[in-house]
């Protein structure tokens, strides 16, 4: 146990000092990006949705104002608030409305809807649904503009920029049982699947230090140096993590 809290407390030493960002082509002027389960997926203003194909941007749907890529899959919401998931290729229609979802939960998928009201499905019974039947969202209460769902919960941000985390998230019980008050002052927070937490506040970015299996909240926010611009929009995958700066760069930083 000693050695693993030292390997964890040198992993965060290198997380916080040694950043290589590159610059990476832009499909247009991306307002959206989404890191999770190995895919990057973009939304530009116009509604066009992109997947990172190597270097290149493949084309996927138009007409979208939010979309996420993790655990469970690609999602889009249209701008008519409907919702889609990406099976083998194709966009399928699912039951609900939102203004934007969340896949990054190894057991859930989340959604935020026009009233903020933030609700889940279990991934289990995503995976039973036969197609036209209906779904049965529950709600996680409390008033939300976005949520980041992973390894260990949900973090959700308010209109007001107050960060909370959803406690007792289970296979099956997805809404939980409690929020706990984290912090304020953060725009957004992106998590992954490994479990890592971060936060975006007045275009600097910050990691969630001290996060552990007996402490799934971690302890502080500190700021992560070497990042050469501010950005307006974060997600992180696989040791990655993806910004659009204030002047709509994309940046790859390798932690």
């Amino acid at each position: 146990m000693v050695m693993k809290e030292i390997l964890i407390f040198l992993a965060n030493v290198v997380l916080l000092k040694a950043q290589v960002c590159t610059e990476i082509p832009n499909p247009g002027t991306l307002k959206q990006i989404h890191a999770g389960n190995g895919f990057v997926v973009g939304l530009e203003p116009t509604g066009n949705v992109f997947m990172m194909n190597g270097e290149d941007w493949l084309y996927l749907a138009g007409g979208m104002k939010h979309v996420t890529s993790g655990v469970g899959g690609i999602w889009m919401v249209d701008n008519s608030s409907q919702i889609y998931r990406m099976i083998g290729g194709n966009l399928e229609r699912i039951p609900g409305s939102f203004n934007e979802i969340d896949a990054g939960g190894p057991v859930l998928v989340a959604g935020i809807n026009s009233e903020e009201q933030a609700t889940c499905i279990s991934s289990s019974e995503l995976n039973k649904m036969v197609a036209g039947s209906p779904l049965h969202w529950t709600d996680m209460e409390g008033s939300l503009k976005s949520i980041a769902c992973s390894l260990n919960g949900c973090w959700g941000v308010t209109s007001n920029n107050i960060v909370n985390y959803r406690h007792g998230i289970q296979p099956q019980r997805c809404e939980g049982t409690r929020w706990e008050y984290i912090t304020s002052g953060y725009s957004m927070v992106a998590t992954g699947s490994d479990g890592r937490v971060f936060a975006l506040k007045t275009g600097y970015i910050y990691y969630r230090d001290g996060i552990t299996a007996n402490q799934v909240t971690g302890r502080k926010w500190t700021k992560i140096n070497g990042i050469p611009e501010k950005a307006k929009y974060l997600t992180y995958d696989l040791n990655i993590l993806w910004l659009i700066t204030l002047d709509d760069k994309i940046l790859r930083c390798q932690l």
